[in-house]
C-alpha cells in the first residue's frame, strides 16, 4: 500500500503515561507501525518524548501548550456554567450532587485555560491513554483534552488505552473514547458494566501487548521485542498462527510422546515447536536426534512440528501461545508468569490447577480438553492493537480475529 494511502493513525502520550509504562510505550507504537498498515505519528506535550520518537524515526508533534490570561470574571462566569450544567447530576446511589465535589476541590481557584496549537495533520484515528488515578499529570491531561477536541473536530475515531488500571469508577475520566484496548478481561467487563462502550467495541489485547502499557520492567520480554520479528522468520511463524512449545527432556520420553499423540484431537491448525537441547547427547546422539527418532511416527502424524536446538532457550518459549511440559522447570514457570497456559502434564503426577494458567495433569488425553478451550476463548480470539485501529476505522460492529479462524 502506498504510504500517502495508508490511514493517519496518531498516538498522543503524555509524561506520566511514558513515566509508567518506563518507555515501554514507544515499543507498542513501533509493533503497530510494523504492521505497515498505518501512517503512525506522535503528539506530545514533552520535548524529550517527541525527541525519543523523532530518533526512531516517526513523524512526531511537540505541542507544550500556552497559558491564556483569564479575569477574575471568566473564572466566576465558568464555575457557573459548570454548576449550571451539573445542578442534577448526583453520583449514582446517593444524594451528592457533583457539582458540590468539585466546589469542596475549589473548581474556582483550579480554572485555568491551555491553548494548543491546531494538528497540522487530520488523523483518521486518535489513540490515547485513558485518564486515570495513577496516571495523571496536569500537562498531560490537558495534551489529551486538546486532541480529543480535535479528533472530534476531525470526526476522527477514537480508542482509548488502558494504561492506569481500570474498575476505580473513573468512569468520568475514561468516558471520551470510542473503541477500548484494556489488558484484562476484567476491565473489559468495567468498561461494558458501565456502558462506556459495548462489548463489540471493547477489547483485552495480548498479553505482550498489554506488558507494555504497564510499569512492569521485565528484562526477557524487553529482548523479545526486539527478537521476535527474526524468531518468527526463523521458525517460519505468521502472526495469528497458533504455536505450542514442548521443552524436551531425556528423562521424559514417555510423557512427550503421550503429548505428541494427544495433539492429533484438536481441531485447528497449529505449530509444535519441540525445544531441545544442543548441549546434551546420550549414547553419542545429539538430543535434536534422538527426538527425531524416537518421536519419528507421531511427528509424521502431526500437521507442523518443528525440532528445534538453535533459537535460543527462551524465544521459542516467547513467540507460542501454549506450552506442555513432562515436567517443572524454568520453561513452566516464566510461561506461566506470562499468562501462557502451561500444561505440566508428568505420567502419575497430580491434577490440579495451580494458578490462572498453570494446570498440572498427569493424563495428556485429558489434558488436551482444557488445551482446547483456552484456545478457543484465549488465543483464536485475541485481537491485538493493529487490529483494534482497523475495525475503528472501518466504523465495524466486530473485529475479525487474528486469521487463525480462516484456516479451521
Amino acid at each position: 500500500m502506498n504510504k500517502v494511502n495508508k490511514p493517519k493513525v496518531l498516538f498522543a502520550i503524555g509524561d506520566a503515561d511514558w513515566k509508567y509504562t518506563r518507555g515501554k510505550f514507544q515499543k507498542l507504537v513501533r509493533r503497530v507501525a510494523a504492521t505497515e498498515q498505518f501512517d503512525v505519528g506522535v503528539v506530545s506535550h514533552d520535548a524529550e518524548i517527541c525527541g525519543q520518537f523523532e530518533v526512531a524515526g516517526f513523524k512526531n508533534y511537540c505541542l507544550p501548550g500556552s497559558h491564556l490570561p483569564l479575569a477574575a470574571e471568566h473564572s466566576v462566569a465558568m464555575t457557573e456554567l459548570m454548576i449550571r450544567l451539573t445542578r442534577d447530576v448526583p453520583f449514582p446511589e446517593s444524594q451528592l450532587h457533583i457539582w458540590k465535589v468539585m466546589a469542596m476541590d475549589d473548581y474556582l481557584g483550579c480554572v485555568d485555560v491551555v491553548d494548543h496549537p491546531d494538528l497540522s495533520v487530520e488523523p483518521d484515528v486518535l489513540v490515547y491513554p485513558l485518564m486515570g488515578v495513577d496516571n495523571n499529570s496536569t500537562a498531560a491531561s490537558r495534551l489529551y483534552s486538546a486532541m480529543l477536541l480535535q479528533a472530534r473536530k476531525a470526526h476522527a475515531r477514537v480508542v482509548g488505552l488502558e494504561v492506569s488500571l481500570l474498575g476505580n469508577k473513573q468512569t468520568l475520566g475514561a468516558s471520551l473514547a470510542d473503541t477500548y484496548a484494556v489488558k484484562t478481561e476484567f476491565s473489559r467487563s468495567f468498561v461494558v458494566l458501565e456502558e462506556l462502550a459495548p462489548s463489540q467495541r471493547t477489547f483485552v489485547l495480548p498479553p505482550e501487548e498489554g506488558y507494555l502499557l504497564t510499569c512492569r520492567d521485565d528484562a526477557y520480554l524487553n529482548d523479545y521485542f526486539e527478537q521476535e520479528e527474526d524468531q518468527r522468520r526463523n521458525f517460519d511463524l505468521r502472526h495469528g498462527q497458533v504455536v505450542i512449545l514442548i521443552p524436551h527432556h531425556v528423562a521424559f520420553i514417555h510423557e512427550i510422546r503421550q503429548l505428541l499423540v494427544s495433539l492429533k484431537s484438536l481441531p485447528f491448525s497449529f505449530t509444535v515447536i519441540l525445544r531441545t537441547d544442543p548441549n546434551i547427547a546420550r549414547q553419542g546422539l545429539k538430543e535434536r536426534e534422538i527426538a527425531e527418532k524416537v518421536y519419528r511416527d507421531e511427528i509424521a502424524a502431526l500437521p507442523h512440528v518443528i525440532v528445534d536446538d538453535q533459537g535460543g532457550w527462551l524465544w521459542p518459549l516467547l513467540v507460542s501461545d501454549v506450552v506442555l511440559a513432562p515436567a517443572h522447570s524454568v520453561f513452566t514457570e516464566l510461561a506461566a508468569s506470562y499468562g501462557k497456559l502451561t500444561v505440566v502434564c508428568q505420567g502419575w503426577g497430580e491434577s490440579s490447577w495451580i494458578g490462572e494458567s498453570l494446570f498440572v495433569e498427569p493424563c495428556a488425553a485429558h489434558a488436551m480438553s482444557a488445551v482446547r478451550v483456552w484456545i478457543e476463548q484465549k488465543v483464536l480470539t485475541r485481537t491485538c492493537l493493529s487490529q483494534v485501529l482497523n475495525g475503528a476505522l472501518n466504523h465495524r460492529v466486530g473485529i475479525e480475529t487474528m486469521g487463525v479462524h480462516d484456516e479451521l
